[in-house]
């Protein structure tokens, strides 16, 4: 968890303004030794989350950039992840587009929140060999994973923060955006790949534009008293 809270420390901190950092300014200012500090950014380089400007700055990918969902209250994704699944009980994961292939999200992010199936909990930046998968019953959500963004909640939720005239598909697809615009979240009543059911909210980044997605487990599909409480719940973390 060191590791981790180290890395979540500095990609925050990178995220803090839309300009590029040096390596020995971000070292003094999360109080880390230099080698450290690089080799976390040589990792986030390596996984698309950051971008290496010349031989000492970097600067975090667009995508990654807006979706700061803390960062102005100076709090980390672990931090507002564990919260919410602690809140709730129940699975959280945050996932980013990955604009090179149009067709998929990444999970970030996920905390099994305490008393999720046995109490397991764990949040990991974008899947390393040591990342352990958050579980919510026999599925694994591995962040690092890639996800539909027209099959699963996530991706939906995503694709419903965007204007509906940057967004392209089937007839079905479009009328079932425009009603996720309507109630403000995406939801599905199957399991996706290795994800569960889910219900999920767009992010926002500081300029109003999505950013990505947040989403939660649904212990109880059918139930519409659960996804008005989950999605409340959602929404206070963006």
């Amino acid at each position: 968890m060191q590791s981790l809270s180290r890395a979540l420390t500095v990609l925050a901190e990178l995220n803090r303004e839309d300009r590029a950092y040096g390596v020995t300014e971000l070292a003094v200012t999360v109080g880390l030794h230099k080698s450290t500090v690089h080799r976390i950014l040589a990792t986030f380089c390596a996984h698309g989350l950051a971008d290496r400007v010349d031989d000492h700055r970097y600067t975090a990918r667009d995508g990654l950039a807006a979706l700061r969902l803390t960062t102005q209250r100076r709090v980390g994704p672990e931090h507002t992840l564990t919260d919410l699944g602690d809140r709730l009980g129940r699975l959280v994961v945050l996932a980013k587009p990955l604009p090179k292939t149009g067709g998929t999200v990444l999970q970030v992010a996920a905390v099994a929140g305490a008393g999720t199936h046995g109490g397991v909990r764990g949040a990991r930046p974008q899947g390393g060999p040591s990342g352990t998968p958050a579980s919510s019953g026999s599925l694994r959500v591995q962040p690092g994973h890639a996800v539909s963004l027209h099959r699963s909640a996530l991706g939906r939720a995503y694709l419903s923060g965007l204007p509906a005239d940057q967004v392209t598909g089937t007839p079905d697809l479009l009328d079932t955006l425009q009603r996720i615009r309507v109630s403000g979240f995406a939801h599905n009543s199957r399991p996706v790949a290795s994800l569960p059911r889910m219900v999920a909210v767009p992010v926002r980044g500081p300029d109003g534009s999505c950013a990505g997605a947040l989403g939660a487990e649904l212990v109880q599909p059918g139930s519409v008293d659960e996804v008005r409480r989950v999605v409340s719940v959602l929404r206070s973390g963006v």
